[in-house]
């Protein structure tokens, strides 16, 4: 499941359940629909996330990527052990920040010095 919401001009992406290779072509249909492109800010809450496979952590590297190149700030929030496990094992953390929660995420980006998305 993906679903978002605006938050003082930061992009907050929700995912849940399992990404995996079967979930993967809707989610990515679902992001792309969004058009994250466009904002500068995004957090990828990741609260409700079960379980990666590769195919789902090599979307997060995507989403990584496209952010950075399109010179905005993204940052993880809120993985439960097992995801945060994952994520730590493939090093993503040395390219995105990963908070525990999604409010130490919002106050970190309130902070950055990139213009906000109206």
């Amino acid at each position: 499941m993906v679903s978002y919401y605006m938050s003082e001009g930061i992009f907050v992406l929700q995912l849940a359940g399992e990404i995996n290779i079967n979930s993967l072509t809707d989610t990515r249909n679902k992001v792309e629909s969004y058009k994250i492109d466009q904002y500068d800010k995004i957090i990828i809450d990741l609260e409700k996330v079960s379980f990666f496979d590769s195919s789902g952590l090599g979307y997060l590297v995507v989403l990584i990527k496209q952010v950075k190149n399109n010179k905005g700030a993204i940052v993880f929030c809120a993985p439960n052990n097992l995801v945060k496990r994952l994520l730590s094992t493939i090093r993503i953390d040395k390219y995105v920040n990963i908070y525990e929660s999604c409010d130490e995420a919002m106050a970190y980006m309130k902070e950055l010095d990139i213009p906000a998305a109206i």
